[in-house]
C-alpha cells in the first residue's frame, strides 16, 4: 500500500493541476488588484440623481405609496447618501491617467530585475513575496488615498512592481510543471487570468461598492490576496520532483522531453546573447505587442465606449465589459486544449493557424463594428464581444510559442511578454486620448482601424519568422540528454525504462550514463 501511494501520491497522478489551479487563482489575484481602481473610482464620487433613481426603481416594483416613499427617501438620504458623501474622493482625469500609468511604468522598470530574481531565486520566492506585497498594498490603498496623492501613486506603484512577476511566473511554471502534450492546456489556463480578473472583479464590485462602500472593493480584494498567497507559499514548489504530494508516476510523466537536471549553477547560465540574437523570439515579442495593443484597449475603453457611444447606463456597461473577458477566457482555454490534440498539421503550422485566428479574426470584427451606426447598440455590443473573445486564440500563438521555443529558459521569454502588456498600457491611452474628443463613432472607428491595423501587420511578422520547435541554444549545455518519448520504446522494456527514470535522481553519474545509453540503444 505504501509503494502505491508512493507511485500516486496524495492526489493521485493529478496533483499538476491542483497546483494549476491554485497558481491560476493567484495571477487572478494581482491582476485583479490592480483593476480594482478602475471600478472603485466610480464609486468614489457618486451621482446622488442615479442613487436616487434606483431607490425610485425599487419603491415601483415594491408597489409602495407615495407616503412610504418619502419616509423610506428621508431615511435613504440619512444614512447611505450621508456616508458616501462623507467618502466622496475627486480625481482629475489627469490624475487617473497617472494611476493608471504608473503600475505599467512600475512594472516595465521591474521586469528585467524580476527576471533575474526568478532566474537566481525560484518562482516560488520570488512569485510568492510580489503576490503578498501586492495583497497589503490593495489593503492600504484607502488609507493612501485619504493621507494624499502622493501616497496611493506610491502604493499602486507597488502594485505594478508586484504585477511584473506575473509572466515569469508563467514561463517558470509550466515549463517545469506541464506534461509536454499539455503544454497547450497550461499556458492557456494560465494566461487566461488576464480576462478571468475583470470577469471577477467587475461584477462583485458593483454591489459591494452600493452596500458597504468604496474602501470594501479593495478589503475584499486584499485579504482574498493574502490568503491566495500564503496557501501558495506552502503548497507550491519549484521542482515537481521535489513535492511532497506528487508520486513517481507523475514526476516521471512530467519529466518526459524535458532536460535531465543540471543543478542549480546550470540552470543559472542564460544565454542572453543567443535569445536576443534569435529570429523566432523577436516573432513571439512583436506579436504580443499587437494583441495586447487591442486587448488593453479592450479592457481599458469598453465601459466608455458602451456608455459614451453606446449610450448605456454605468451599471449596464460594467456588467457587459465583462462579458467580453470571459468570453475570451472562454477561447483561451479551449484552444489551448484543442491545440495539444491536433495530430495532422505541424506545430509551427499550429502556431501560425491560431495566432492568426485570433489576430485576423478580431481585426475582421473590429472594422465591422466600425461602420455599423451605434443606435444598433445590440449589435455593436455582440460584435464588440466577439472581437474581444476570438482573440484569445492567441493562446495557441504566440502564447503557446514562447515556452516552445526557449524550453528551460522560457521564464526570460514568456517574461518579456509582460513588456507587451505594460508598455501597450502606457501607449494606448495617448493613442486614445489624441484621436477621440467627443467620443464620436468616427473618433472610434479611426482607433479601431489603427490599433486593428497595427495588430494584423504584427500577425504577419510572426507567421513568417516563428518555428515549431525548440531553439537551438536550449540544447547547448553538455548535459543535454533528452528523455525519450514513451513510444519510441518496445513494450517488453517499458517496466525497465519507467523503472530507470524513478531512480535516475539517485544514481552516480557514471551509472547514470550507463543506464541513458541502454535506453538510447533501444530507440
Amino acid at each position: 500500500m505504501s509503494d502505491d501511494s508512493s507511485q500516486q501520491g496524495l492526489f493521485g497522478t493529478r496533483a499538476r493541476f491542483v497546483v494549476l489551479l491554485l497558481v491560476v487563482l493567484c495571477l487572478t489575484s494581482v491582476w485583479s488588484n490592480i483593476l480594482t481602481f478602475n471600478f472603485a473610482v466610480i464609486c468614489m464620487n457618486p451621482e446622488v440623481d442615479e442613487l436616487e433613481k434606483a431607490h425610485i426603481s425599487r419603491r415601483d416594483a415594491d408597489d409602495s405609496d407615495e407616503d412610504d416613499f418619502r419616509k423610506n427617501s428621508t431615511i435613504f438620504n440619512d444614512t447611505i447618501i450621508d456616508k458616501m458623501m462623507k467618502e466622496r474622493i475627486s480625481f482629475t482625469s489627469q490624475q487617473q491617467t497617472y494611476a493608471i500609468s504608473i503600475v505599467a511604468v512600475a512594472a516595465i522598470l521591474a521586469n528585467f530585475p524580476v527576471i533575474f530574481l526568478v532566474n537566481r531565486f525560484g518562482v516560488r520566492r520570488v512569485f510568492g513575496i510580489g503576490g503578498l506585497l501586492s495583497a497589503i498594498t490593495t489593503i492600504l490603498i484607502p488609507f493612501g488615498i485619504r493621507f494624499g496623492y502622493p501616497y496611493f501613486l506610491a502604493l499602486r506603484f507597488l502594485q505594478g512592481l508586484a504585477f511584473a512577476a506575473n509572466l515569469p511566473a508563467i514561463g517558470a511554471f509550466c515549463a517545469r510543471w506541464a506534461y509536454h502534450k499539455q503544454n497547450g492546456l497550461f499556458i492557456a489556463s494560465t494566461v487566461a487570468y488576464l480576462q478571468l480578473a475583470p470577469g471577477f472583479t467587475n461584477p462583485i464590485s458593483g454591489p459591494i461598492c452600493e452596500h458597504l462602500g468604496w474602501p470594501s472593493v479593495f478589503y475584499l480584494h486584499g485579504c482574498v490576496g493574502l490568503v491566495l498567497f500564503i496557501i501558495y507559499g506552502f503548497f507550491y514548489r519549484n521542482n515537481p520532483g521535489k513535492h511532497p504530494f506528487v508520486g513517481d508516476i507523475e514526476k516521471n510523466k512530467i519529466g518526459r522531453e524535458k532536460p535531465i537536471h543540471e543543478g542549480k549553477k546550470a540552470a543559472q547560465r542564460v544565454p542572453y546573447g543567443a535569445i536576443l540574437s534569435t529570429p523566432a523570439i523577436w516573432a513571439v515579442w512583436i506579436a504580443a505587442i499587437g494583441s495586447f495593443s487591442v486587448v488593453n484597449l479592450i479592457f481599458l475603453y469598453s465601459p466608455t465606449y458602451m456608455s459614451k457611444v453606446l449610450g448605456y447606463s454605468i451599471s449596464h456597461s460594467g456588467f457587459t465589459s465583462a462579458l467580453g473577458p470571459l468570453a475570451q477566457a472562454a477561447m483561451k482555454v479551449s484552444v489551448g486544449g484543442v491545440s495539444d490534440k491536433i495530430r495532422f498539421m505541424s506545430e509551427v503550422n499550429k502556431l501560425r493557424m491560431f495566432n492568426s485566428i485570433a489576430i485576423f479574426g478580431s481585426f475582421f470584427f473590429l472594422i465591422v463594428l466600425s461602420f455599423v451606426d451605434p443606435k444598433y447598440s445590440t449589435i455593436c455590443v455582440l460584435l464588440f464581444g466577439t472581437a474581444s473573445g476570438i482573440i484569445g486564440a492567441n493562446t495557441g500563438g504566440f502564447f503557446r510559442a514562447a515556452p516552445i521555443l526557449s524550453k528551460q529558459y522560457s521564464h526570460f521569454v514568456t517574461g518579456n511578454i509582460s513588456l507587451a502588456i505594460t508598455v501597450t498600457m502606457v501607449i494606448v491611452p495617448f493613442i486614445v486620448n489624441a484621436i477621440v474628443k467627443e467620443n464620436r463613432a468616427d473618433e472610434w472607428r479611426m482607433v479601431f482601424c489603427i490599433l486593428g491595423g497595427f495588430m494584423a501587420i504584427t500577425n504577419v511578422i510572426f507567421v513568417l519568422l516563428v518555428k515549431g520547435e525548440p531553439c537551438e541554444w536550449t540544447e547547448s549545455n553538455p548535459h543535454k540528454n533528452i528523455i525519450s518519448p514513451i513510444k519510441t520504446i518496445p513494450k517488453e522494456m517499458e517496466s525497465t525504462t519507467e523503472s530507470a527514470f524513478s531512480h535516475v535522481d539517485h544514481m552516480e553519474n557514471d551509472h547514470q550514463k550507463k543506464v541513458f545509453s541502454v535506453l538510447n540503444y533501444s530507440n
